[in-house]
């Protein structure tokens, strides 16, 4: 916001000087405890989220905040009779926008957004900046006509998983921020296009898939900084470098290898973006580079091209400063244990899936928490899978052959911890194992019965 001389509850606006809006909310504790009061500065654009390293507020303009995005259009789904019209009906929901993908019973596919998108002037959205001047802004939202489609590909397969599906003068007009990397969507594409008779069991293989392609570059990058003459008289790097070595190339659970690779290209992208951008963490405190999903392109072109002028002045020469990543990488985790093979992939990505009462109460996790399973899977492959996140549920269904579609969801089918059912699906989506997507017979009858007049 631009401030206003004199008066430091205004900031400026297209049509001049406006005043800050206050906004008081109780926030009431139960028990008869006194409430805290929290005070919310509003303004034309959106809620006063906080200042910049210089001082200067910053206010959030965000579509979920808009009229528009409180609407039941979503519903209108349900009338599509086509592939066209469901994508012209996604293109009008007023919520944030996310992948959409649709089939309809022709058996025709089609991909665009779903959800608002504004038309911005001015700006791409990338940096915060000031609107006070009118020359930059929002201004209504893109038309149906105006949002990117596919129909019909000609491979005959869609895909998203979250990843950036535009490039251009398109990619600028939507949003260039916030994408997951591409190297997810990619392998999943990989496998579709691989597919010669799709079926249930090879989707959902794919949907399994735990090859950790992404990383097969930095093994190389790690084995070739252990070098013969860094292993002299390193015992420690000599262990670092035969585990990884032997990596399979998957993020299984019990592999010490992925964890190994995985760790030292963070180590590694820590280490020289901590340097080349020391001046924003000196002006901001809040700065952290890792906020930016898309480090991974100038993180590897630096490797690739090594340009003396952006190395760490604390290293003398890329192979140094890489040899440091290996080093960082041993000493983080013997200070967990003496062995580096015992600190495998499933120690970390250990299943967290709790209660809300055991985060009160923990003595009840025994009774209502799921196992601490360890799993394959991260974040960069088709099997997404973290200690507190990963697939809510798998699904591989051909409309008309219900009969032969797989579903996975954790836990189970009743929410009540005494029942036979709150477990029962959940050892299959921990194992992979093909579950029917249709129910069986039935096991339990609940009979509601009114109560006698």
């Amino acid at each position: 916001l631009e401030p206003v001389e004199g008066a430091p509850d205004s900031y400026l606006t297209p049509e001049g000087p406006r005043q800050l809006t206050r906004v008081s909310e109780l926030l009431r504790v139960k028990g008869g405890v006194e409430g805290e009061t929290l005070e919310v500065l509003e303004t034309i654009w959106g809620p006063v989220i906080d200042r910049d390293h210089r001082g200067r507020r910053r206010a959030l303009r965000w579509i979920a905040h808009s009229r528009h995005a409180v609407t039941l259009e979503l519903l209108a789904l349900e009338r599509a009779a086509d592939v066209e019209q469901a994508l012209s009906i996604a293109n009008t929901i007023g919520t944030p926008p996310q992948n959409f993908v649709v089939a309809d019973a022709q058996g025709r596919i089609g991909w665009t957004l779903l959800g608002a998108i504004p038309r911005r002037f001015g700006l791409t959205g990338e940096l915060p900046t000031s609107w006070a001047s009118g020359e930059r802004g929002w201004d209504g939202w893109l038309a149906p006509e105006e949002y990117p489609r596919v129909i019909e590909p000609e491979s005959g397969r869609i895909w998203s998983a979250n990843s950036r599906a535009v490039g251009g003068e398109m990619r600028r007009k939507i949003g260039i921020q916030a994408y997951p990397l591409g190297a997810r969507a990619g392998q999943i594409r990989q496998g579709l296009l691989a597919l010669e008779s799709p079926d249930e069991e090879s989707l959902l293989a794919i949907q399994l898939d735990h090859r950790a392609l992404f990383l097969e570059p930095w093994r190389e990058i790690l084995l070739g900084a252990l070098s013969d003459q860094a292993l002299a008289d390193s015992p420690r790097r000599r262990q670092l470098r035969e585990i990884v070595g032997r990596w399979d190339g998957r993020a299984a659970a019990d592999s010490a290898s992925y964890r190994l690779v995985r760790a030292f290209r963070l180590f590694l992208a820590e280490q020289i973006f901590e340097s080349l951008t020391s001046a924003c963490a000196e002006a901001d405190e809040n700065f952290n580079y890792f906020r930016i999903h898309q480090y991974e392109a100038p993180l590897r072109r630096l490797l690739e091209e090594r340009p003396a002028h952006l190395l760490d002045p604390r290293f003398e020469s890329w192979d140094e400063q890489l040899l440091a990543g290996a080093d960082a990488t041993i000493d983080y985790f013997l200070e967990r244990g003496d062995d580096l093979s015992e600190r495998t992939w499933g120690e970390r990505n250990t299943a967290n899936i709790r209660h809300p009462m055991s985060r009160a109460l923990p003595f009840l996790g025994r009774w209502l928490d799921m196992p601490k399973d360890q799993l394959a899977g991260d974040g960069n492959m088709p099997r997404f899978q973290g200690p507190s996140a990963g697939a809510s549920e798998r699904m591989v269904v051909s409309p008309g052959r219900e009969d032969e579609g797989i579903f996975h969801m954790p836990t189970g089918q009743s929410g009540h911890p005494l029942s036979p059912h709150y477990r029962d699906s959940h050892r299959a989506w921990v194992e992979g194992e093909a579950t029917p997507f249709l129910p069986g017979a039935p096991v339990h009858t609940l009979r509601l019965v009114p109560a006698s007049s």
